[in-house]
């Protein structure tokens, strides 16, 4: 039977009905179906006609996230649901779930059954003597036609996992030998036999977590790849996910500030936050496992086999709270341990700055790290970005910097309104960036703040993990002239603007009893550079190129299913950087340095060798055969070893202002030496700092 709901537009918000509502059995998913199927309809940049196409898009995005290595479903159920692949776009229409339904059971059995295939071929040796091949990419395969074929894809997968664990511990103990004669070797039938165990153990684990999904977590699976098919970007957060990118948005959170993953039925500590109360306790040690968890003085819960994300919200707390935890160390030793519950800072997400200096020491060059466009949603007084950036920039000048390095490798983007605001810091008020509707003109965001706070020579370091934001102040510095980008052949390509929406705030209170729903992030803007071209897809290419270790790999946005297309629009009026920069003088200074730079030489060559590695899928699952391939491809990597891994020309330091705190706060010690010990081998760090030498005298 198909269900509908009644909804209204009430000035654009969308609104649930609050009388003669009928209330189905599987309420909450048909609530977020009509809400989110609402806000793409109205709201999305460039919403889908829904069609077959559409339907076509959403099965086979389904079905990849379902089982993408098809490991689960057989051929006849594959076929039993391509019955929908082209109907998927009327059940959306009409609000039914039939097909989610059907599918959601369907798979949830299959994961249930494969506990059979892992169990028996991972309790008995394998013969990694036998020549037979395993194929990787799933794109080469197909789904198997009956069970028979469906263990022996389980038997090869499992039998290929066990092979390379066997294969890495080999290399691993034979270099160990050549380094001790006291090392205990381990024959190839021990090594199989504990990488059996590993990996079952591994398996008993994911089985755990199988057993446990629920129906939201699989309706996040379906949901997305509906939200998907309009665009790569755009995507559903149940409440636990909107709470982490709260949390990675605003730099913060309350709790004890440990990372925490399941293992053996409890949790395991993977790392703790400098400065965090689970890092100041000294108590907690990495790969301590969680049993219980106690609130205040109340009795502690046993968190055996409890769903991750629950045991840990036992743990997550207002500030200020007491959490007892009891711990089983390494040793097997049980204890209790109490902490008070703090504002995590995680400062490593935040700007940061140092003084930089080449061999001659002649040149001292500011160094500003920006690892996310960050704004604190969820406090107005919160910390923003530009912010912080201004204030780096004001201890810089008051060393008497000759330059300054704007680094946003691996930034993928962030706040918006943030990305203009910096960047109106390196020149007069202007136009940064131009942002469109589906409907409408292009809106131009000026910078309106007719200060600028940095005027000397300027070089933002981008790679192709830079995105979104990094790209619009990328682009802002280059179309103005304003400084040099210096870094990978591209940045990612991402020129679209998403909007997250809580979407408990659009459904009527009603409603309340199957809330959080979670949250929506939405395409709903294209941006364009102020020239009128925009980023997507072709990104920000820089003014001097350095080679880069993965430039013949296929990577960036062009390589996302159903990416927005580039185009472009009229450019914005703006007034160029009043100093001309001499960009190709500066970038055959910086071509004919890195031509003889064996480092950068080794690096193109280590881009052909990862093409290459990359472009094999099918593998010999005979250990011998194996392993012979291994050492070979080890042998050629090991050319590439030491890679970034030798110290550089760079004299390295903190601001002198920043000493004293420095020397206050422990964990602000630890995350400045690790970056100064990090940036002190980087090859790419070095360079920028002598194109900020060749501007100053050009």
């Amino acid at each position: 039977m198909k269900r509908k709901f009644s909804w209204m537009l009430l000035a654009g918000t969308v609104v649930v009905l609050t009388s003669a509502f009928f209330v189905p059995d599987n309420k909450k998913e048909l609530v977020l179906n009509e809400a989110i199927s609402q806000f793409l309809s109205f709201r999305h940049y460039q919403p889908l006609k829904e069609d077959d196409n559409f339907s076509e898009r959403v099965f086979n995005l389904y079905l990849d996230r379902l089982d993408l290595n098809k490991r689960y479903f057989l051929q006849s159920d594959y076929d039993q649901l391509s019955a929908y692949k082209l109907k998927i776009d009327d059940e959306w229409k009409d609000r039914s779930l039939e097909f989610f339904q059907k599918s959601s059971a369907l798979i949830q059995k299959r994961l249930l059954e494969t506990k059979a295939y892992y169990t028996e071929f991972l309790t008995a040796p394998f013969d990694l003597k036998k020549n037979e091949s395993f194929e990787t990419d799933p794109e080469k395969t197909r789904f198997p036609k009956d069970n028979a074929e469906l263990r022996e894809s389980w038997r090869k997968a499992l039998k290929f996992q066990v092979m390379t664990r066997v294969a890495g511990n080999l290399q691993i103990q034979d270099e160990a030998s050549g380094k001790s004669d006291t090392v205990k070797i381990k024959t190839v039938e021990q090594l199989e036999a504990e990488a059996r165990k590993g990996l079952l153990d591994n398996y008993n684990d994911w089985y755990d977590r199988v057993r446990k999904m629920d129906e939201d977590d699989r309706w996040s699976i379906y949901i997305n790849s509906v939200i998907s098919a309009y665009d790569p970007h755009s995507v559903y957060m149940p409440p636990r996910d909107k709470e982490r990118f709260d949390m990675t948005m605003s730099g913060k959170y309350e709790g004890i500030g440990a990372t925490l993953r399941q293992k053996d039925g409890y949790l395991v500590v993977v790392d703790m936050f400098p400065g965090s109360p689970s890092w100041r306790s000294k108590k907690i040690e990495v790969n301590d496992l969680i049993m219980r968890v106690g609130q205040g003085d109340e009795p502690s819960v046993d968190i055996l086999d409890m769903k991750q994300e629950n045991a840990v919200a036992l743990i997550k707390g207002p500030k200020d709270t007491k959490v007892r935890l009891t711990i089983r160390k390494r040793d097997g030793s049980v204890n209790e341990i109490v902490l008070i519950r703090a504002i995590v800072i995680m400062e490593e997400s935040y700007a940061s700055s140092l003084i930089l200096k080449d061999a001659t020491g002649t040149v001292r060059t500011g160094y500003i790290f920006l690892p996310q466009f960050y704004q604190d949603f969820q406090d107005k007084d919160g910390r923003k970005c530009a912010d912080d950036v201004t204030k780096e920039i004001e201890k810089l000048n008051a060393e008497g910097i000759d330059g300054l390095i704007i680094d946003l490798r691996n930034n993928g983007g962030g706040s918006l309104p943030e990305a203009v605001r910096m960047a109106g810091l390196f020149f007069h008020k202007g136009p940064v960036v131009q942002i469109k509707t589906k409907e409408g003109s292009p809106m131009i965001l000026d910078d309106t703040d007719p200060k600028t706070q940095y005027v000397g020579p300027l070089v933002v370091m981008t790679n192709y993990s830079s995105a979104s934001a990094s790209e619009i102040f990328a682009a802002a510095i280059q179309d103005y002239g304003r400084g040099i980008i210096v870094g990978s052949p591209s940045t990612w390509g991402k020129g679209t603007v998403q909007r997250v929406t809580n979407l408990d705030e659009y459904v009527s209170d009603k409603f309340n009893d199957i809330k959080p729903l979670g949250a929506l992030s939405l395409t709903i803007q294209k941006f364009y550079r102020i020239n009128g071209k925009t980023t997507q897809l072709k990104g920000v290419t820089p003014d001097i190129v350095l080679p880069d270790s993965y430039q013949l790999m296929d990577i960036g946005e062009k390589e996302e299913k159903y990416a927005l297309n580039w185009d472009e629009i009229a450019p914005a009026k703006y007034s160029p950087w009043t100093e001309t920069l001499p960009k190709e003088k500066l970038k055959s200074l910086c071509d004919k340095r890195i031509s003889n730079h064996d480092q950068f030489n080794m690096i193109r060559q280590n881009a052909s060798r990862i093409k290459k590695d990359s472009e094999r899928t099918n593998f010999n699952l005979n250990l011998d055969a194996y392993l012979k391939e291994l050492k070979a491809q080890s042998q050629e990597a090991k050319k590439y070893e030491k890679l970034m891994k030798s110290p550089t020309s760079l004299k390295i330091r903190s601001l002198e202002s920043d000493l004293a705190l420095n020397k206050a706060d422990t964990a602000r010690s630890e995350i400045t030496q690790r970056m100064i010990d990090d940036l002190s081998k980087d090859i790419y760090l070095e360079e920028g700092v002598q194109v900020i030498k060749d501007m100053i005298k050009k």
